[in-house]
């Protein structure tokens, strides 16, 4: 993507340097308020920055998993070989374990770790994985907005929430890919972006990147989408994935079931942008995996740009699900790669 700031006309969210032999990383915590990008090269550290959010987003998260596979075999290149296997499960644990709900996560590290062992853990074999499956992720989100663009009309508005965008999927985005394109294609869009609650990815992540395309939108709180539904200022609503079932169920960040309800009632099309990585082939039910619960200081707390304020009852508990999941008869259609597929055209996958 295109940062103004910096003047760098191609950067990716997730990279791996290969003369310092290490992930790289945007710091997405940091953003509007600052860039940095960050060298990460040991388990530990990858771990600690899926779980600390410094990476998000489900095809983000899994591109740093296969890039960390590749940083575990590096340290354990010394071990004797009946130990490397070994060894390298602990590690590959360590990762899956850091983001549950996410499927991009378990599908990269685990065919990166596979290609790990038929190589008989060749270093250089496994980063080609590693990073074959990025540039896949980067063409798929081309193909999602070559598609998604059809849907969106001159003139249309089209509300999204938190952040499918390039910060999330290594470049290009989801569920932002259509109207990029749309925007390239000189359709005058305008976007309506949910502050995301708690974190606020939508006021933060996703209105910084469309304000670096140059893309006309306003930030809204959450709870004001129903009602600009309800007054006709949403043509369209168009949102990512985290994981999507063969059924068509999908979960994604909280708050999406509510827009799907509203939408429904309002008779507004809702669309559900991801890649082959975000669809879960083997699971029958969204209850067969956790729906991971945050720490409660994301909701008592703000942080700004210098300092985490508390805007909460102190003493108060509080709720933090950070996903939830909507049930296809509430979808309009998924854009996918191969283009807008029907709930019956999933099942076919």
């Amino acid at each position: 993507m295109k940062i103004k700031a910096l003047g760098l006309e191609e950067i990716r969210s997730v990279d791996w340097n290969v003369e310092k032999e290490c992930i790289q990383l945007i710091d997405q915590r940091l953003i509007p308020f600052d860039f940095k990008i960050n060298d990460y090269n040991t388990t530990i550290d990858v771990c600690k920055a899926i779980q600390t959010m410094v990476v998000r987003g489900a095809p983000a998260i899994g591109a740093t998993a296969a890039y960390g596979i590749v940083v575990a075999l590096k340290e354990v290149e010394n071990y004797e070989v009946s130990d490397k296997k070994s060894k390298l499960d602990e590690k590959l644990k360590q990762l899956l374990a850091t983001r549950p709900t996410a499927v991009d996560l378990v599908n990269f590290a685990l065919e990166t770790y596979q290609t790990a062992i038929k190589t008989n853990f060749s270093i250089e074999e496994t980063l080609l994985k590693a990073e074959l499956l990025a540039n896949e992720m980067v063409k798929d989100c081309t193909q999602i907005g070559i598609y998604g663009e059809e849907l969106i009309n001159d003139g249309d508005t089209v509300l999204t929430h938190c952040n499918a965008g390039p910060m999330a999927t290594i470049d290009k985005g989801t569920a932002l890919a259509p109207i990029f394109r749309a925007n390239e294609k000189g359709k005058n869009v305008k976007v309506l972006v949910d502050e995301t609650r708690p974190r606020l990815q939508g006021a933060k992540i996703t209105a910084w990147e469309l304000e670096q395309e140059g893309i006309d939108h306003y930030i809204i709180s959450d709870s004001a989408a129903s009602f600009l539904m309800s007054k006709r200022q949403v043509d369209k609503v168009i949102l990512g994935a985290d994981r999507c079932l063969k059924d068509g169920t999908v979960s994604n960040k909280i708050g999406t079931l509510s827009l799907a309800v509203n939408a429904k009632y309002f008779g507004i099309p809702f669309y559900s942008a991801f890649p082959w990585t975000t669809l879960d082939k083997e699971s029958k039910s969204m209850e067969e995996f956790e729906i991971e619960y945050r720490n409660e200081d994301e909701i008592k707390y703000i942080t700004s740009a210098k300092e985490k304020i508390l805007v909460a009852n102190l003493n108060s508990k509080a709720l933090n699900p950070a996903f939830d999941i909507t049930p296809a008869e509430l979808i309009t259609g998924y854009i996918t790669p191969d283009g807008i597929l029907s709930k019956e055209d999933l099942m076919k996958k």
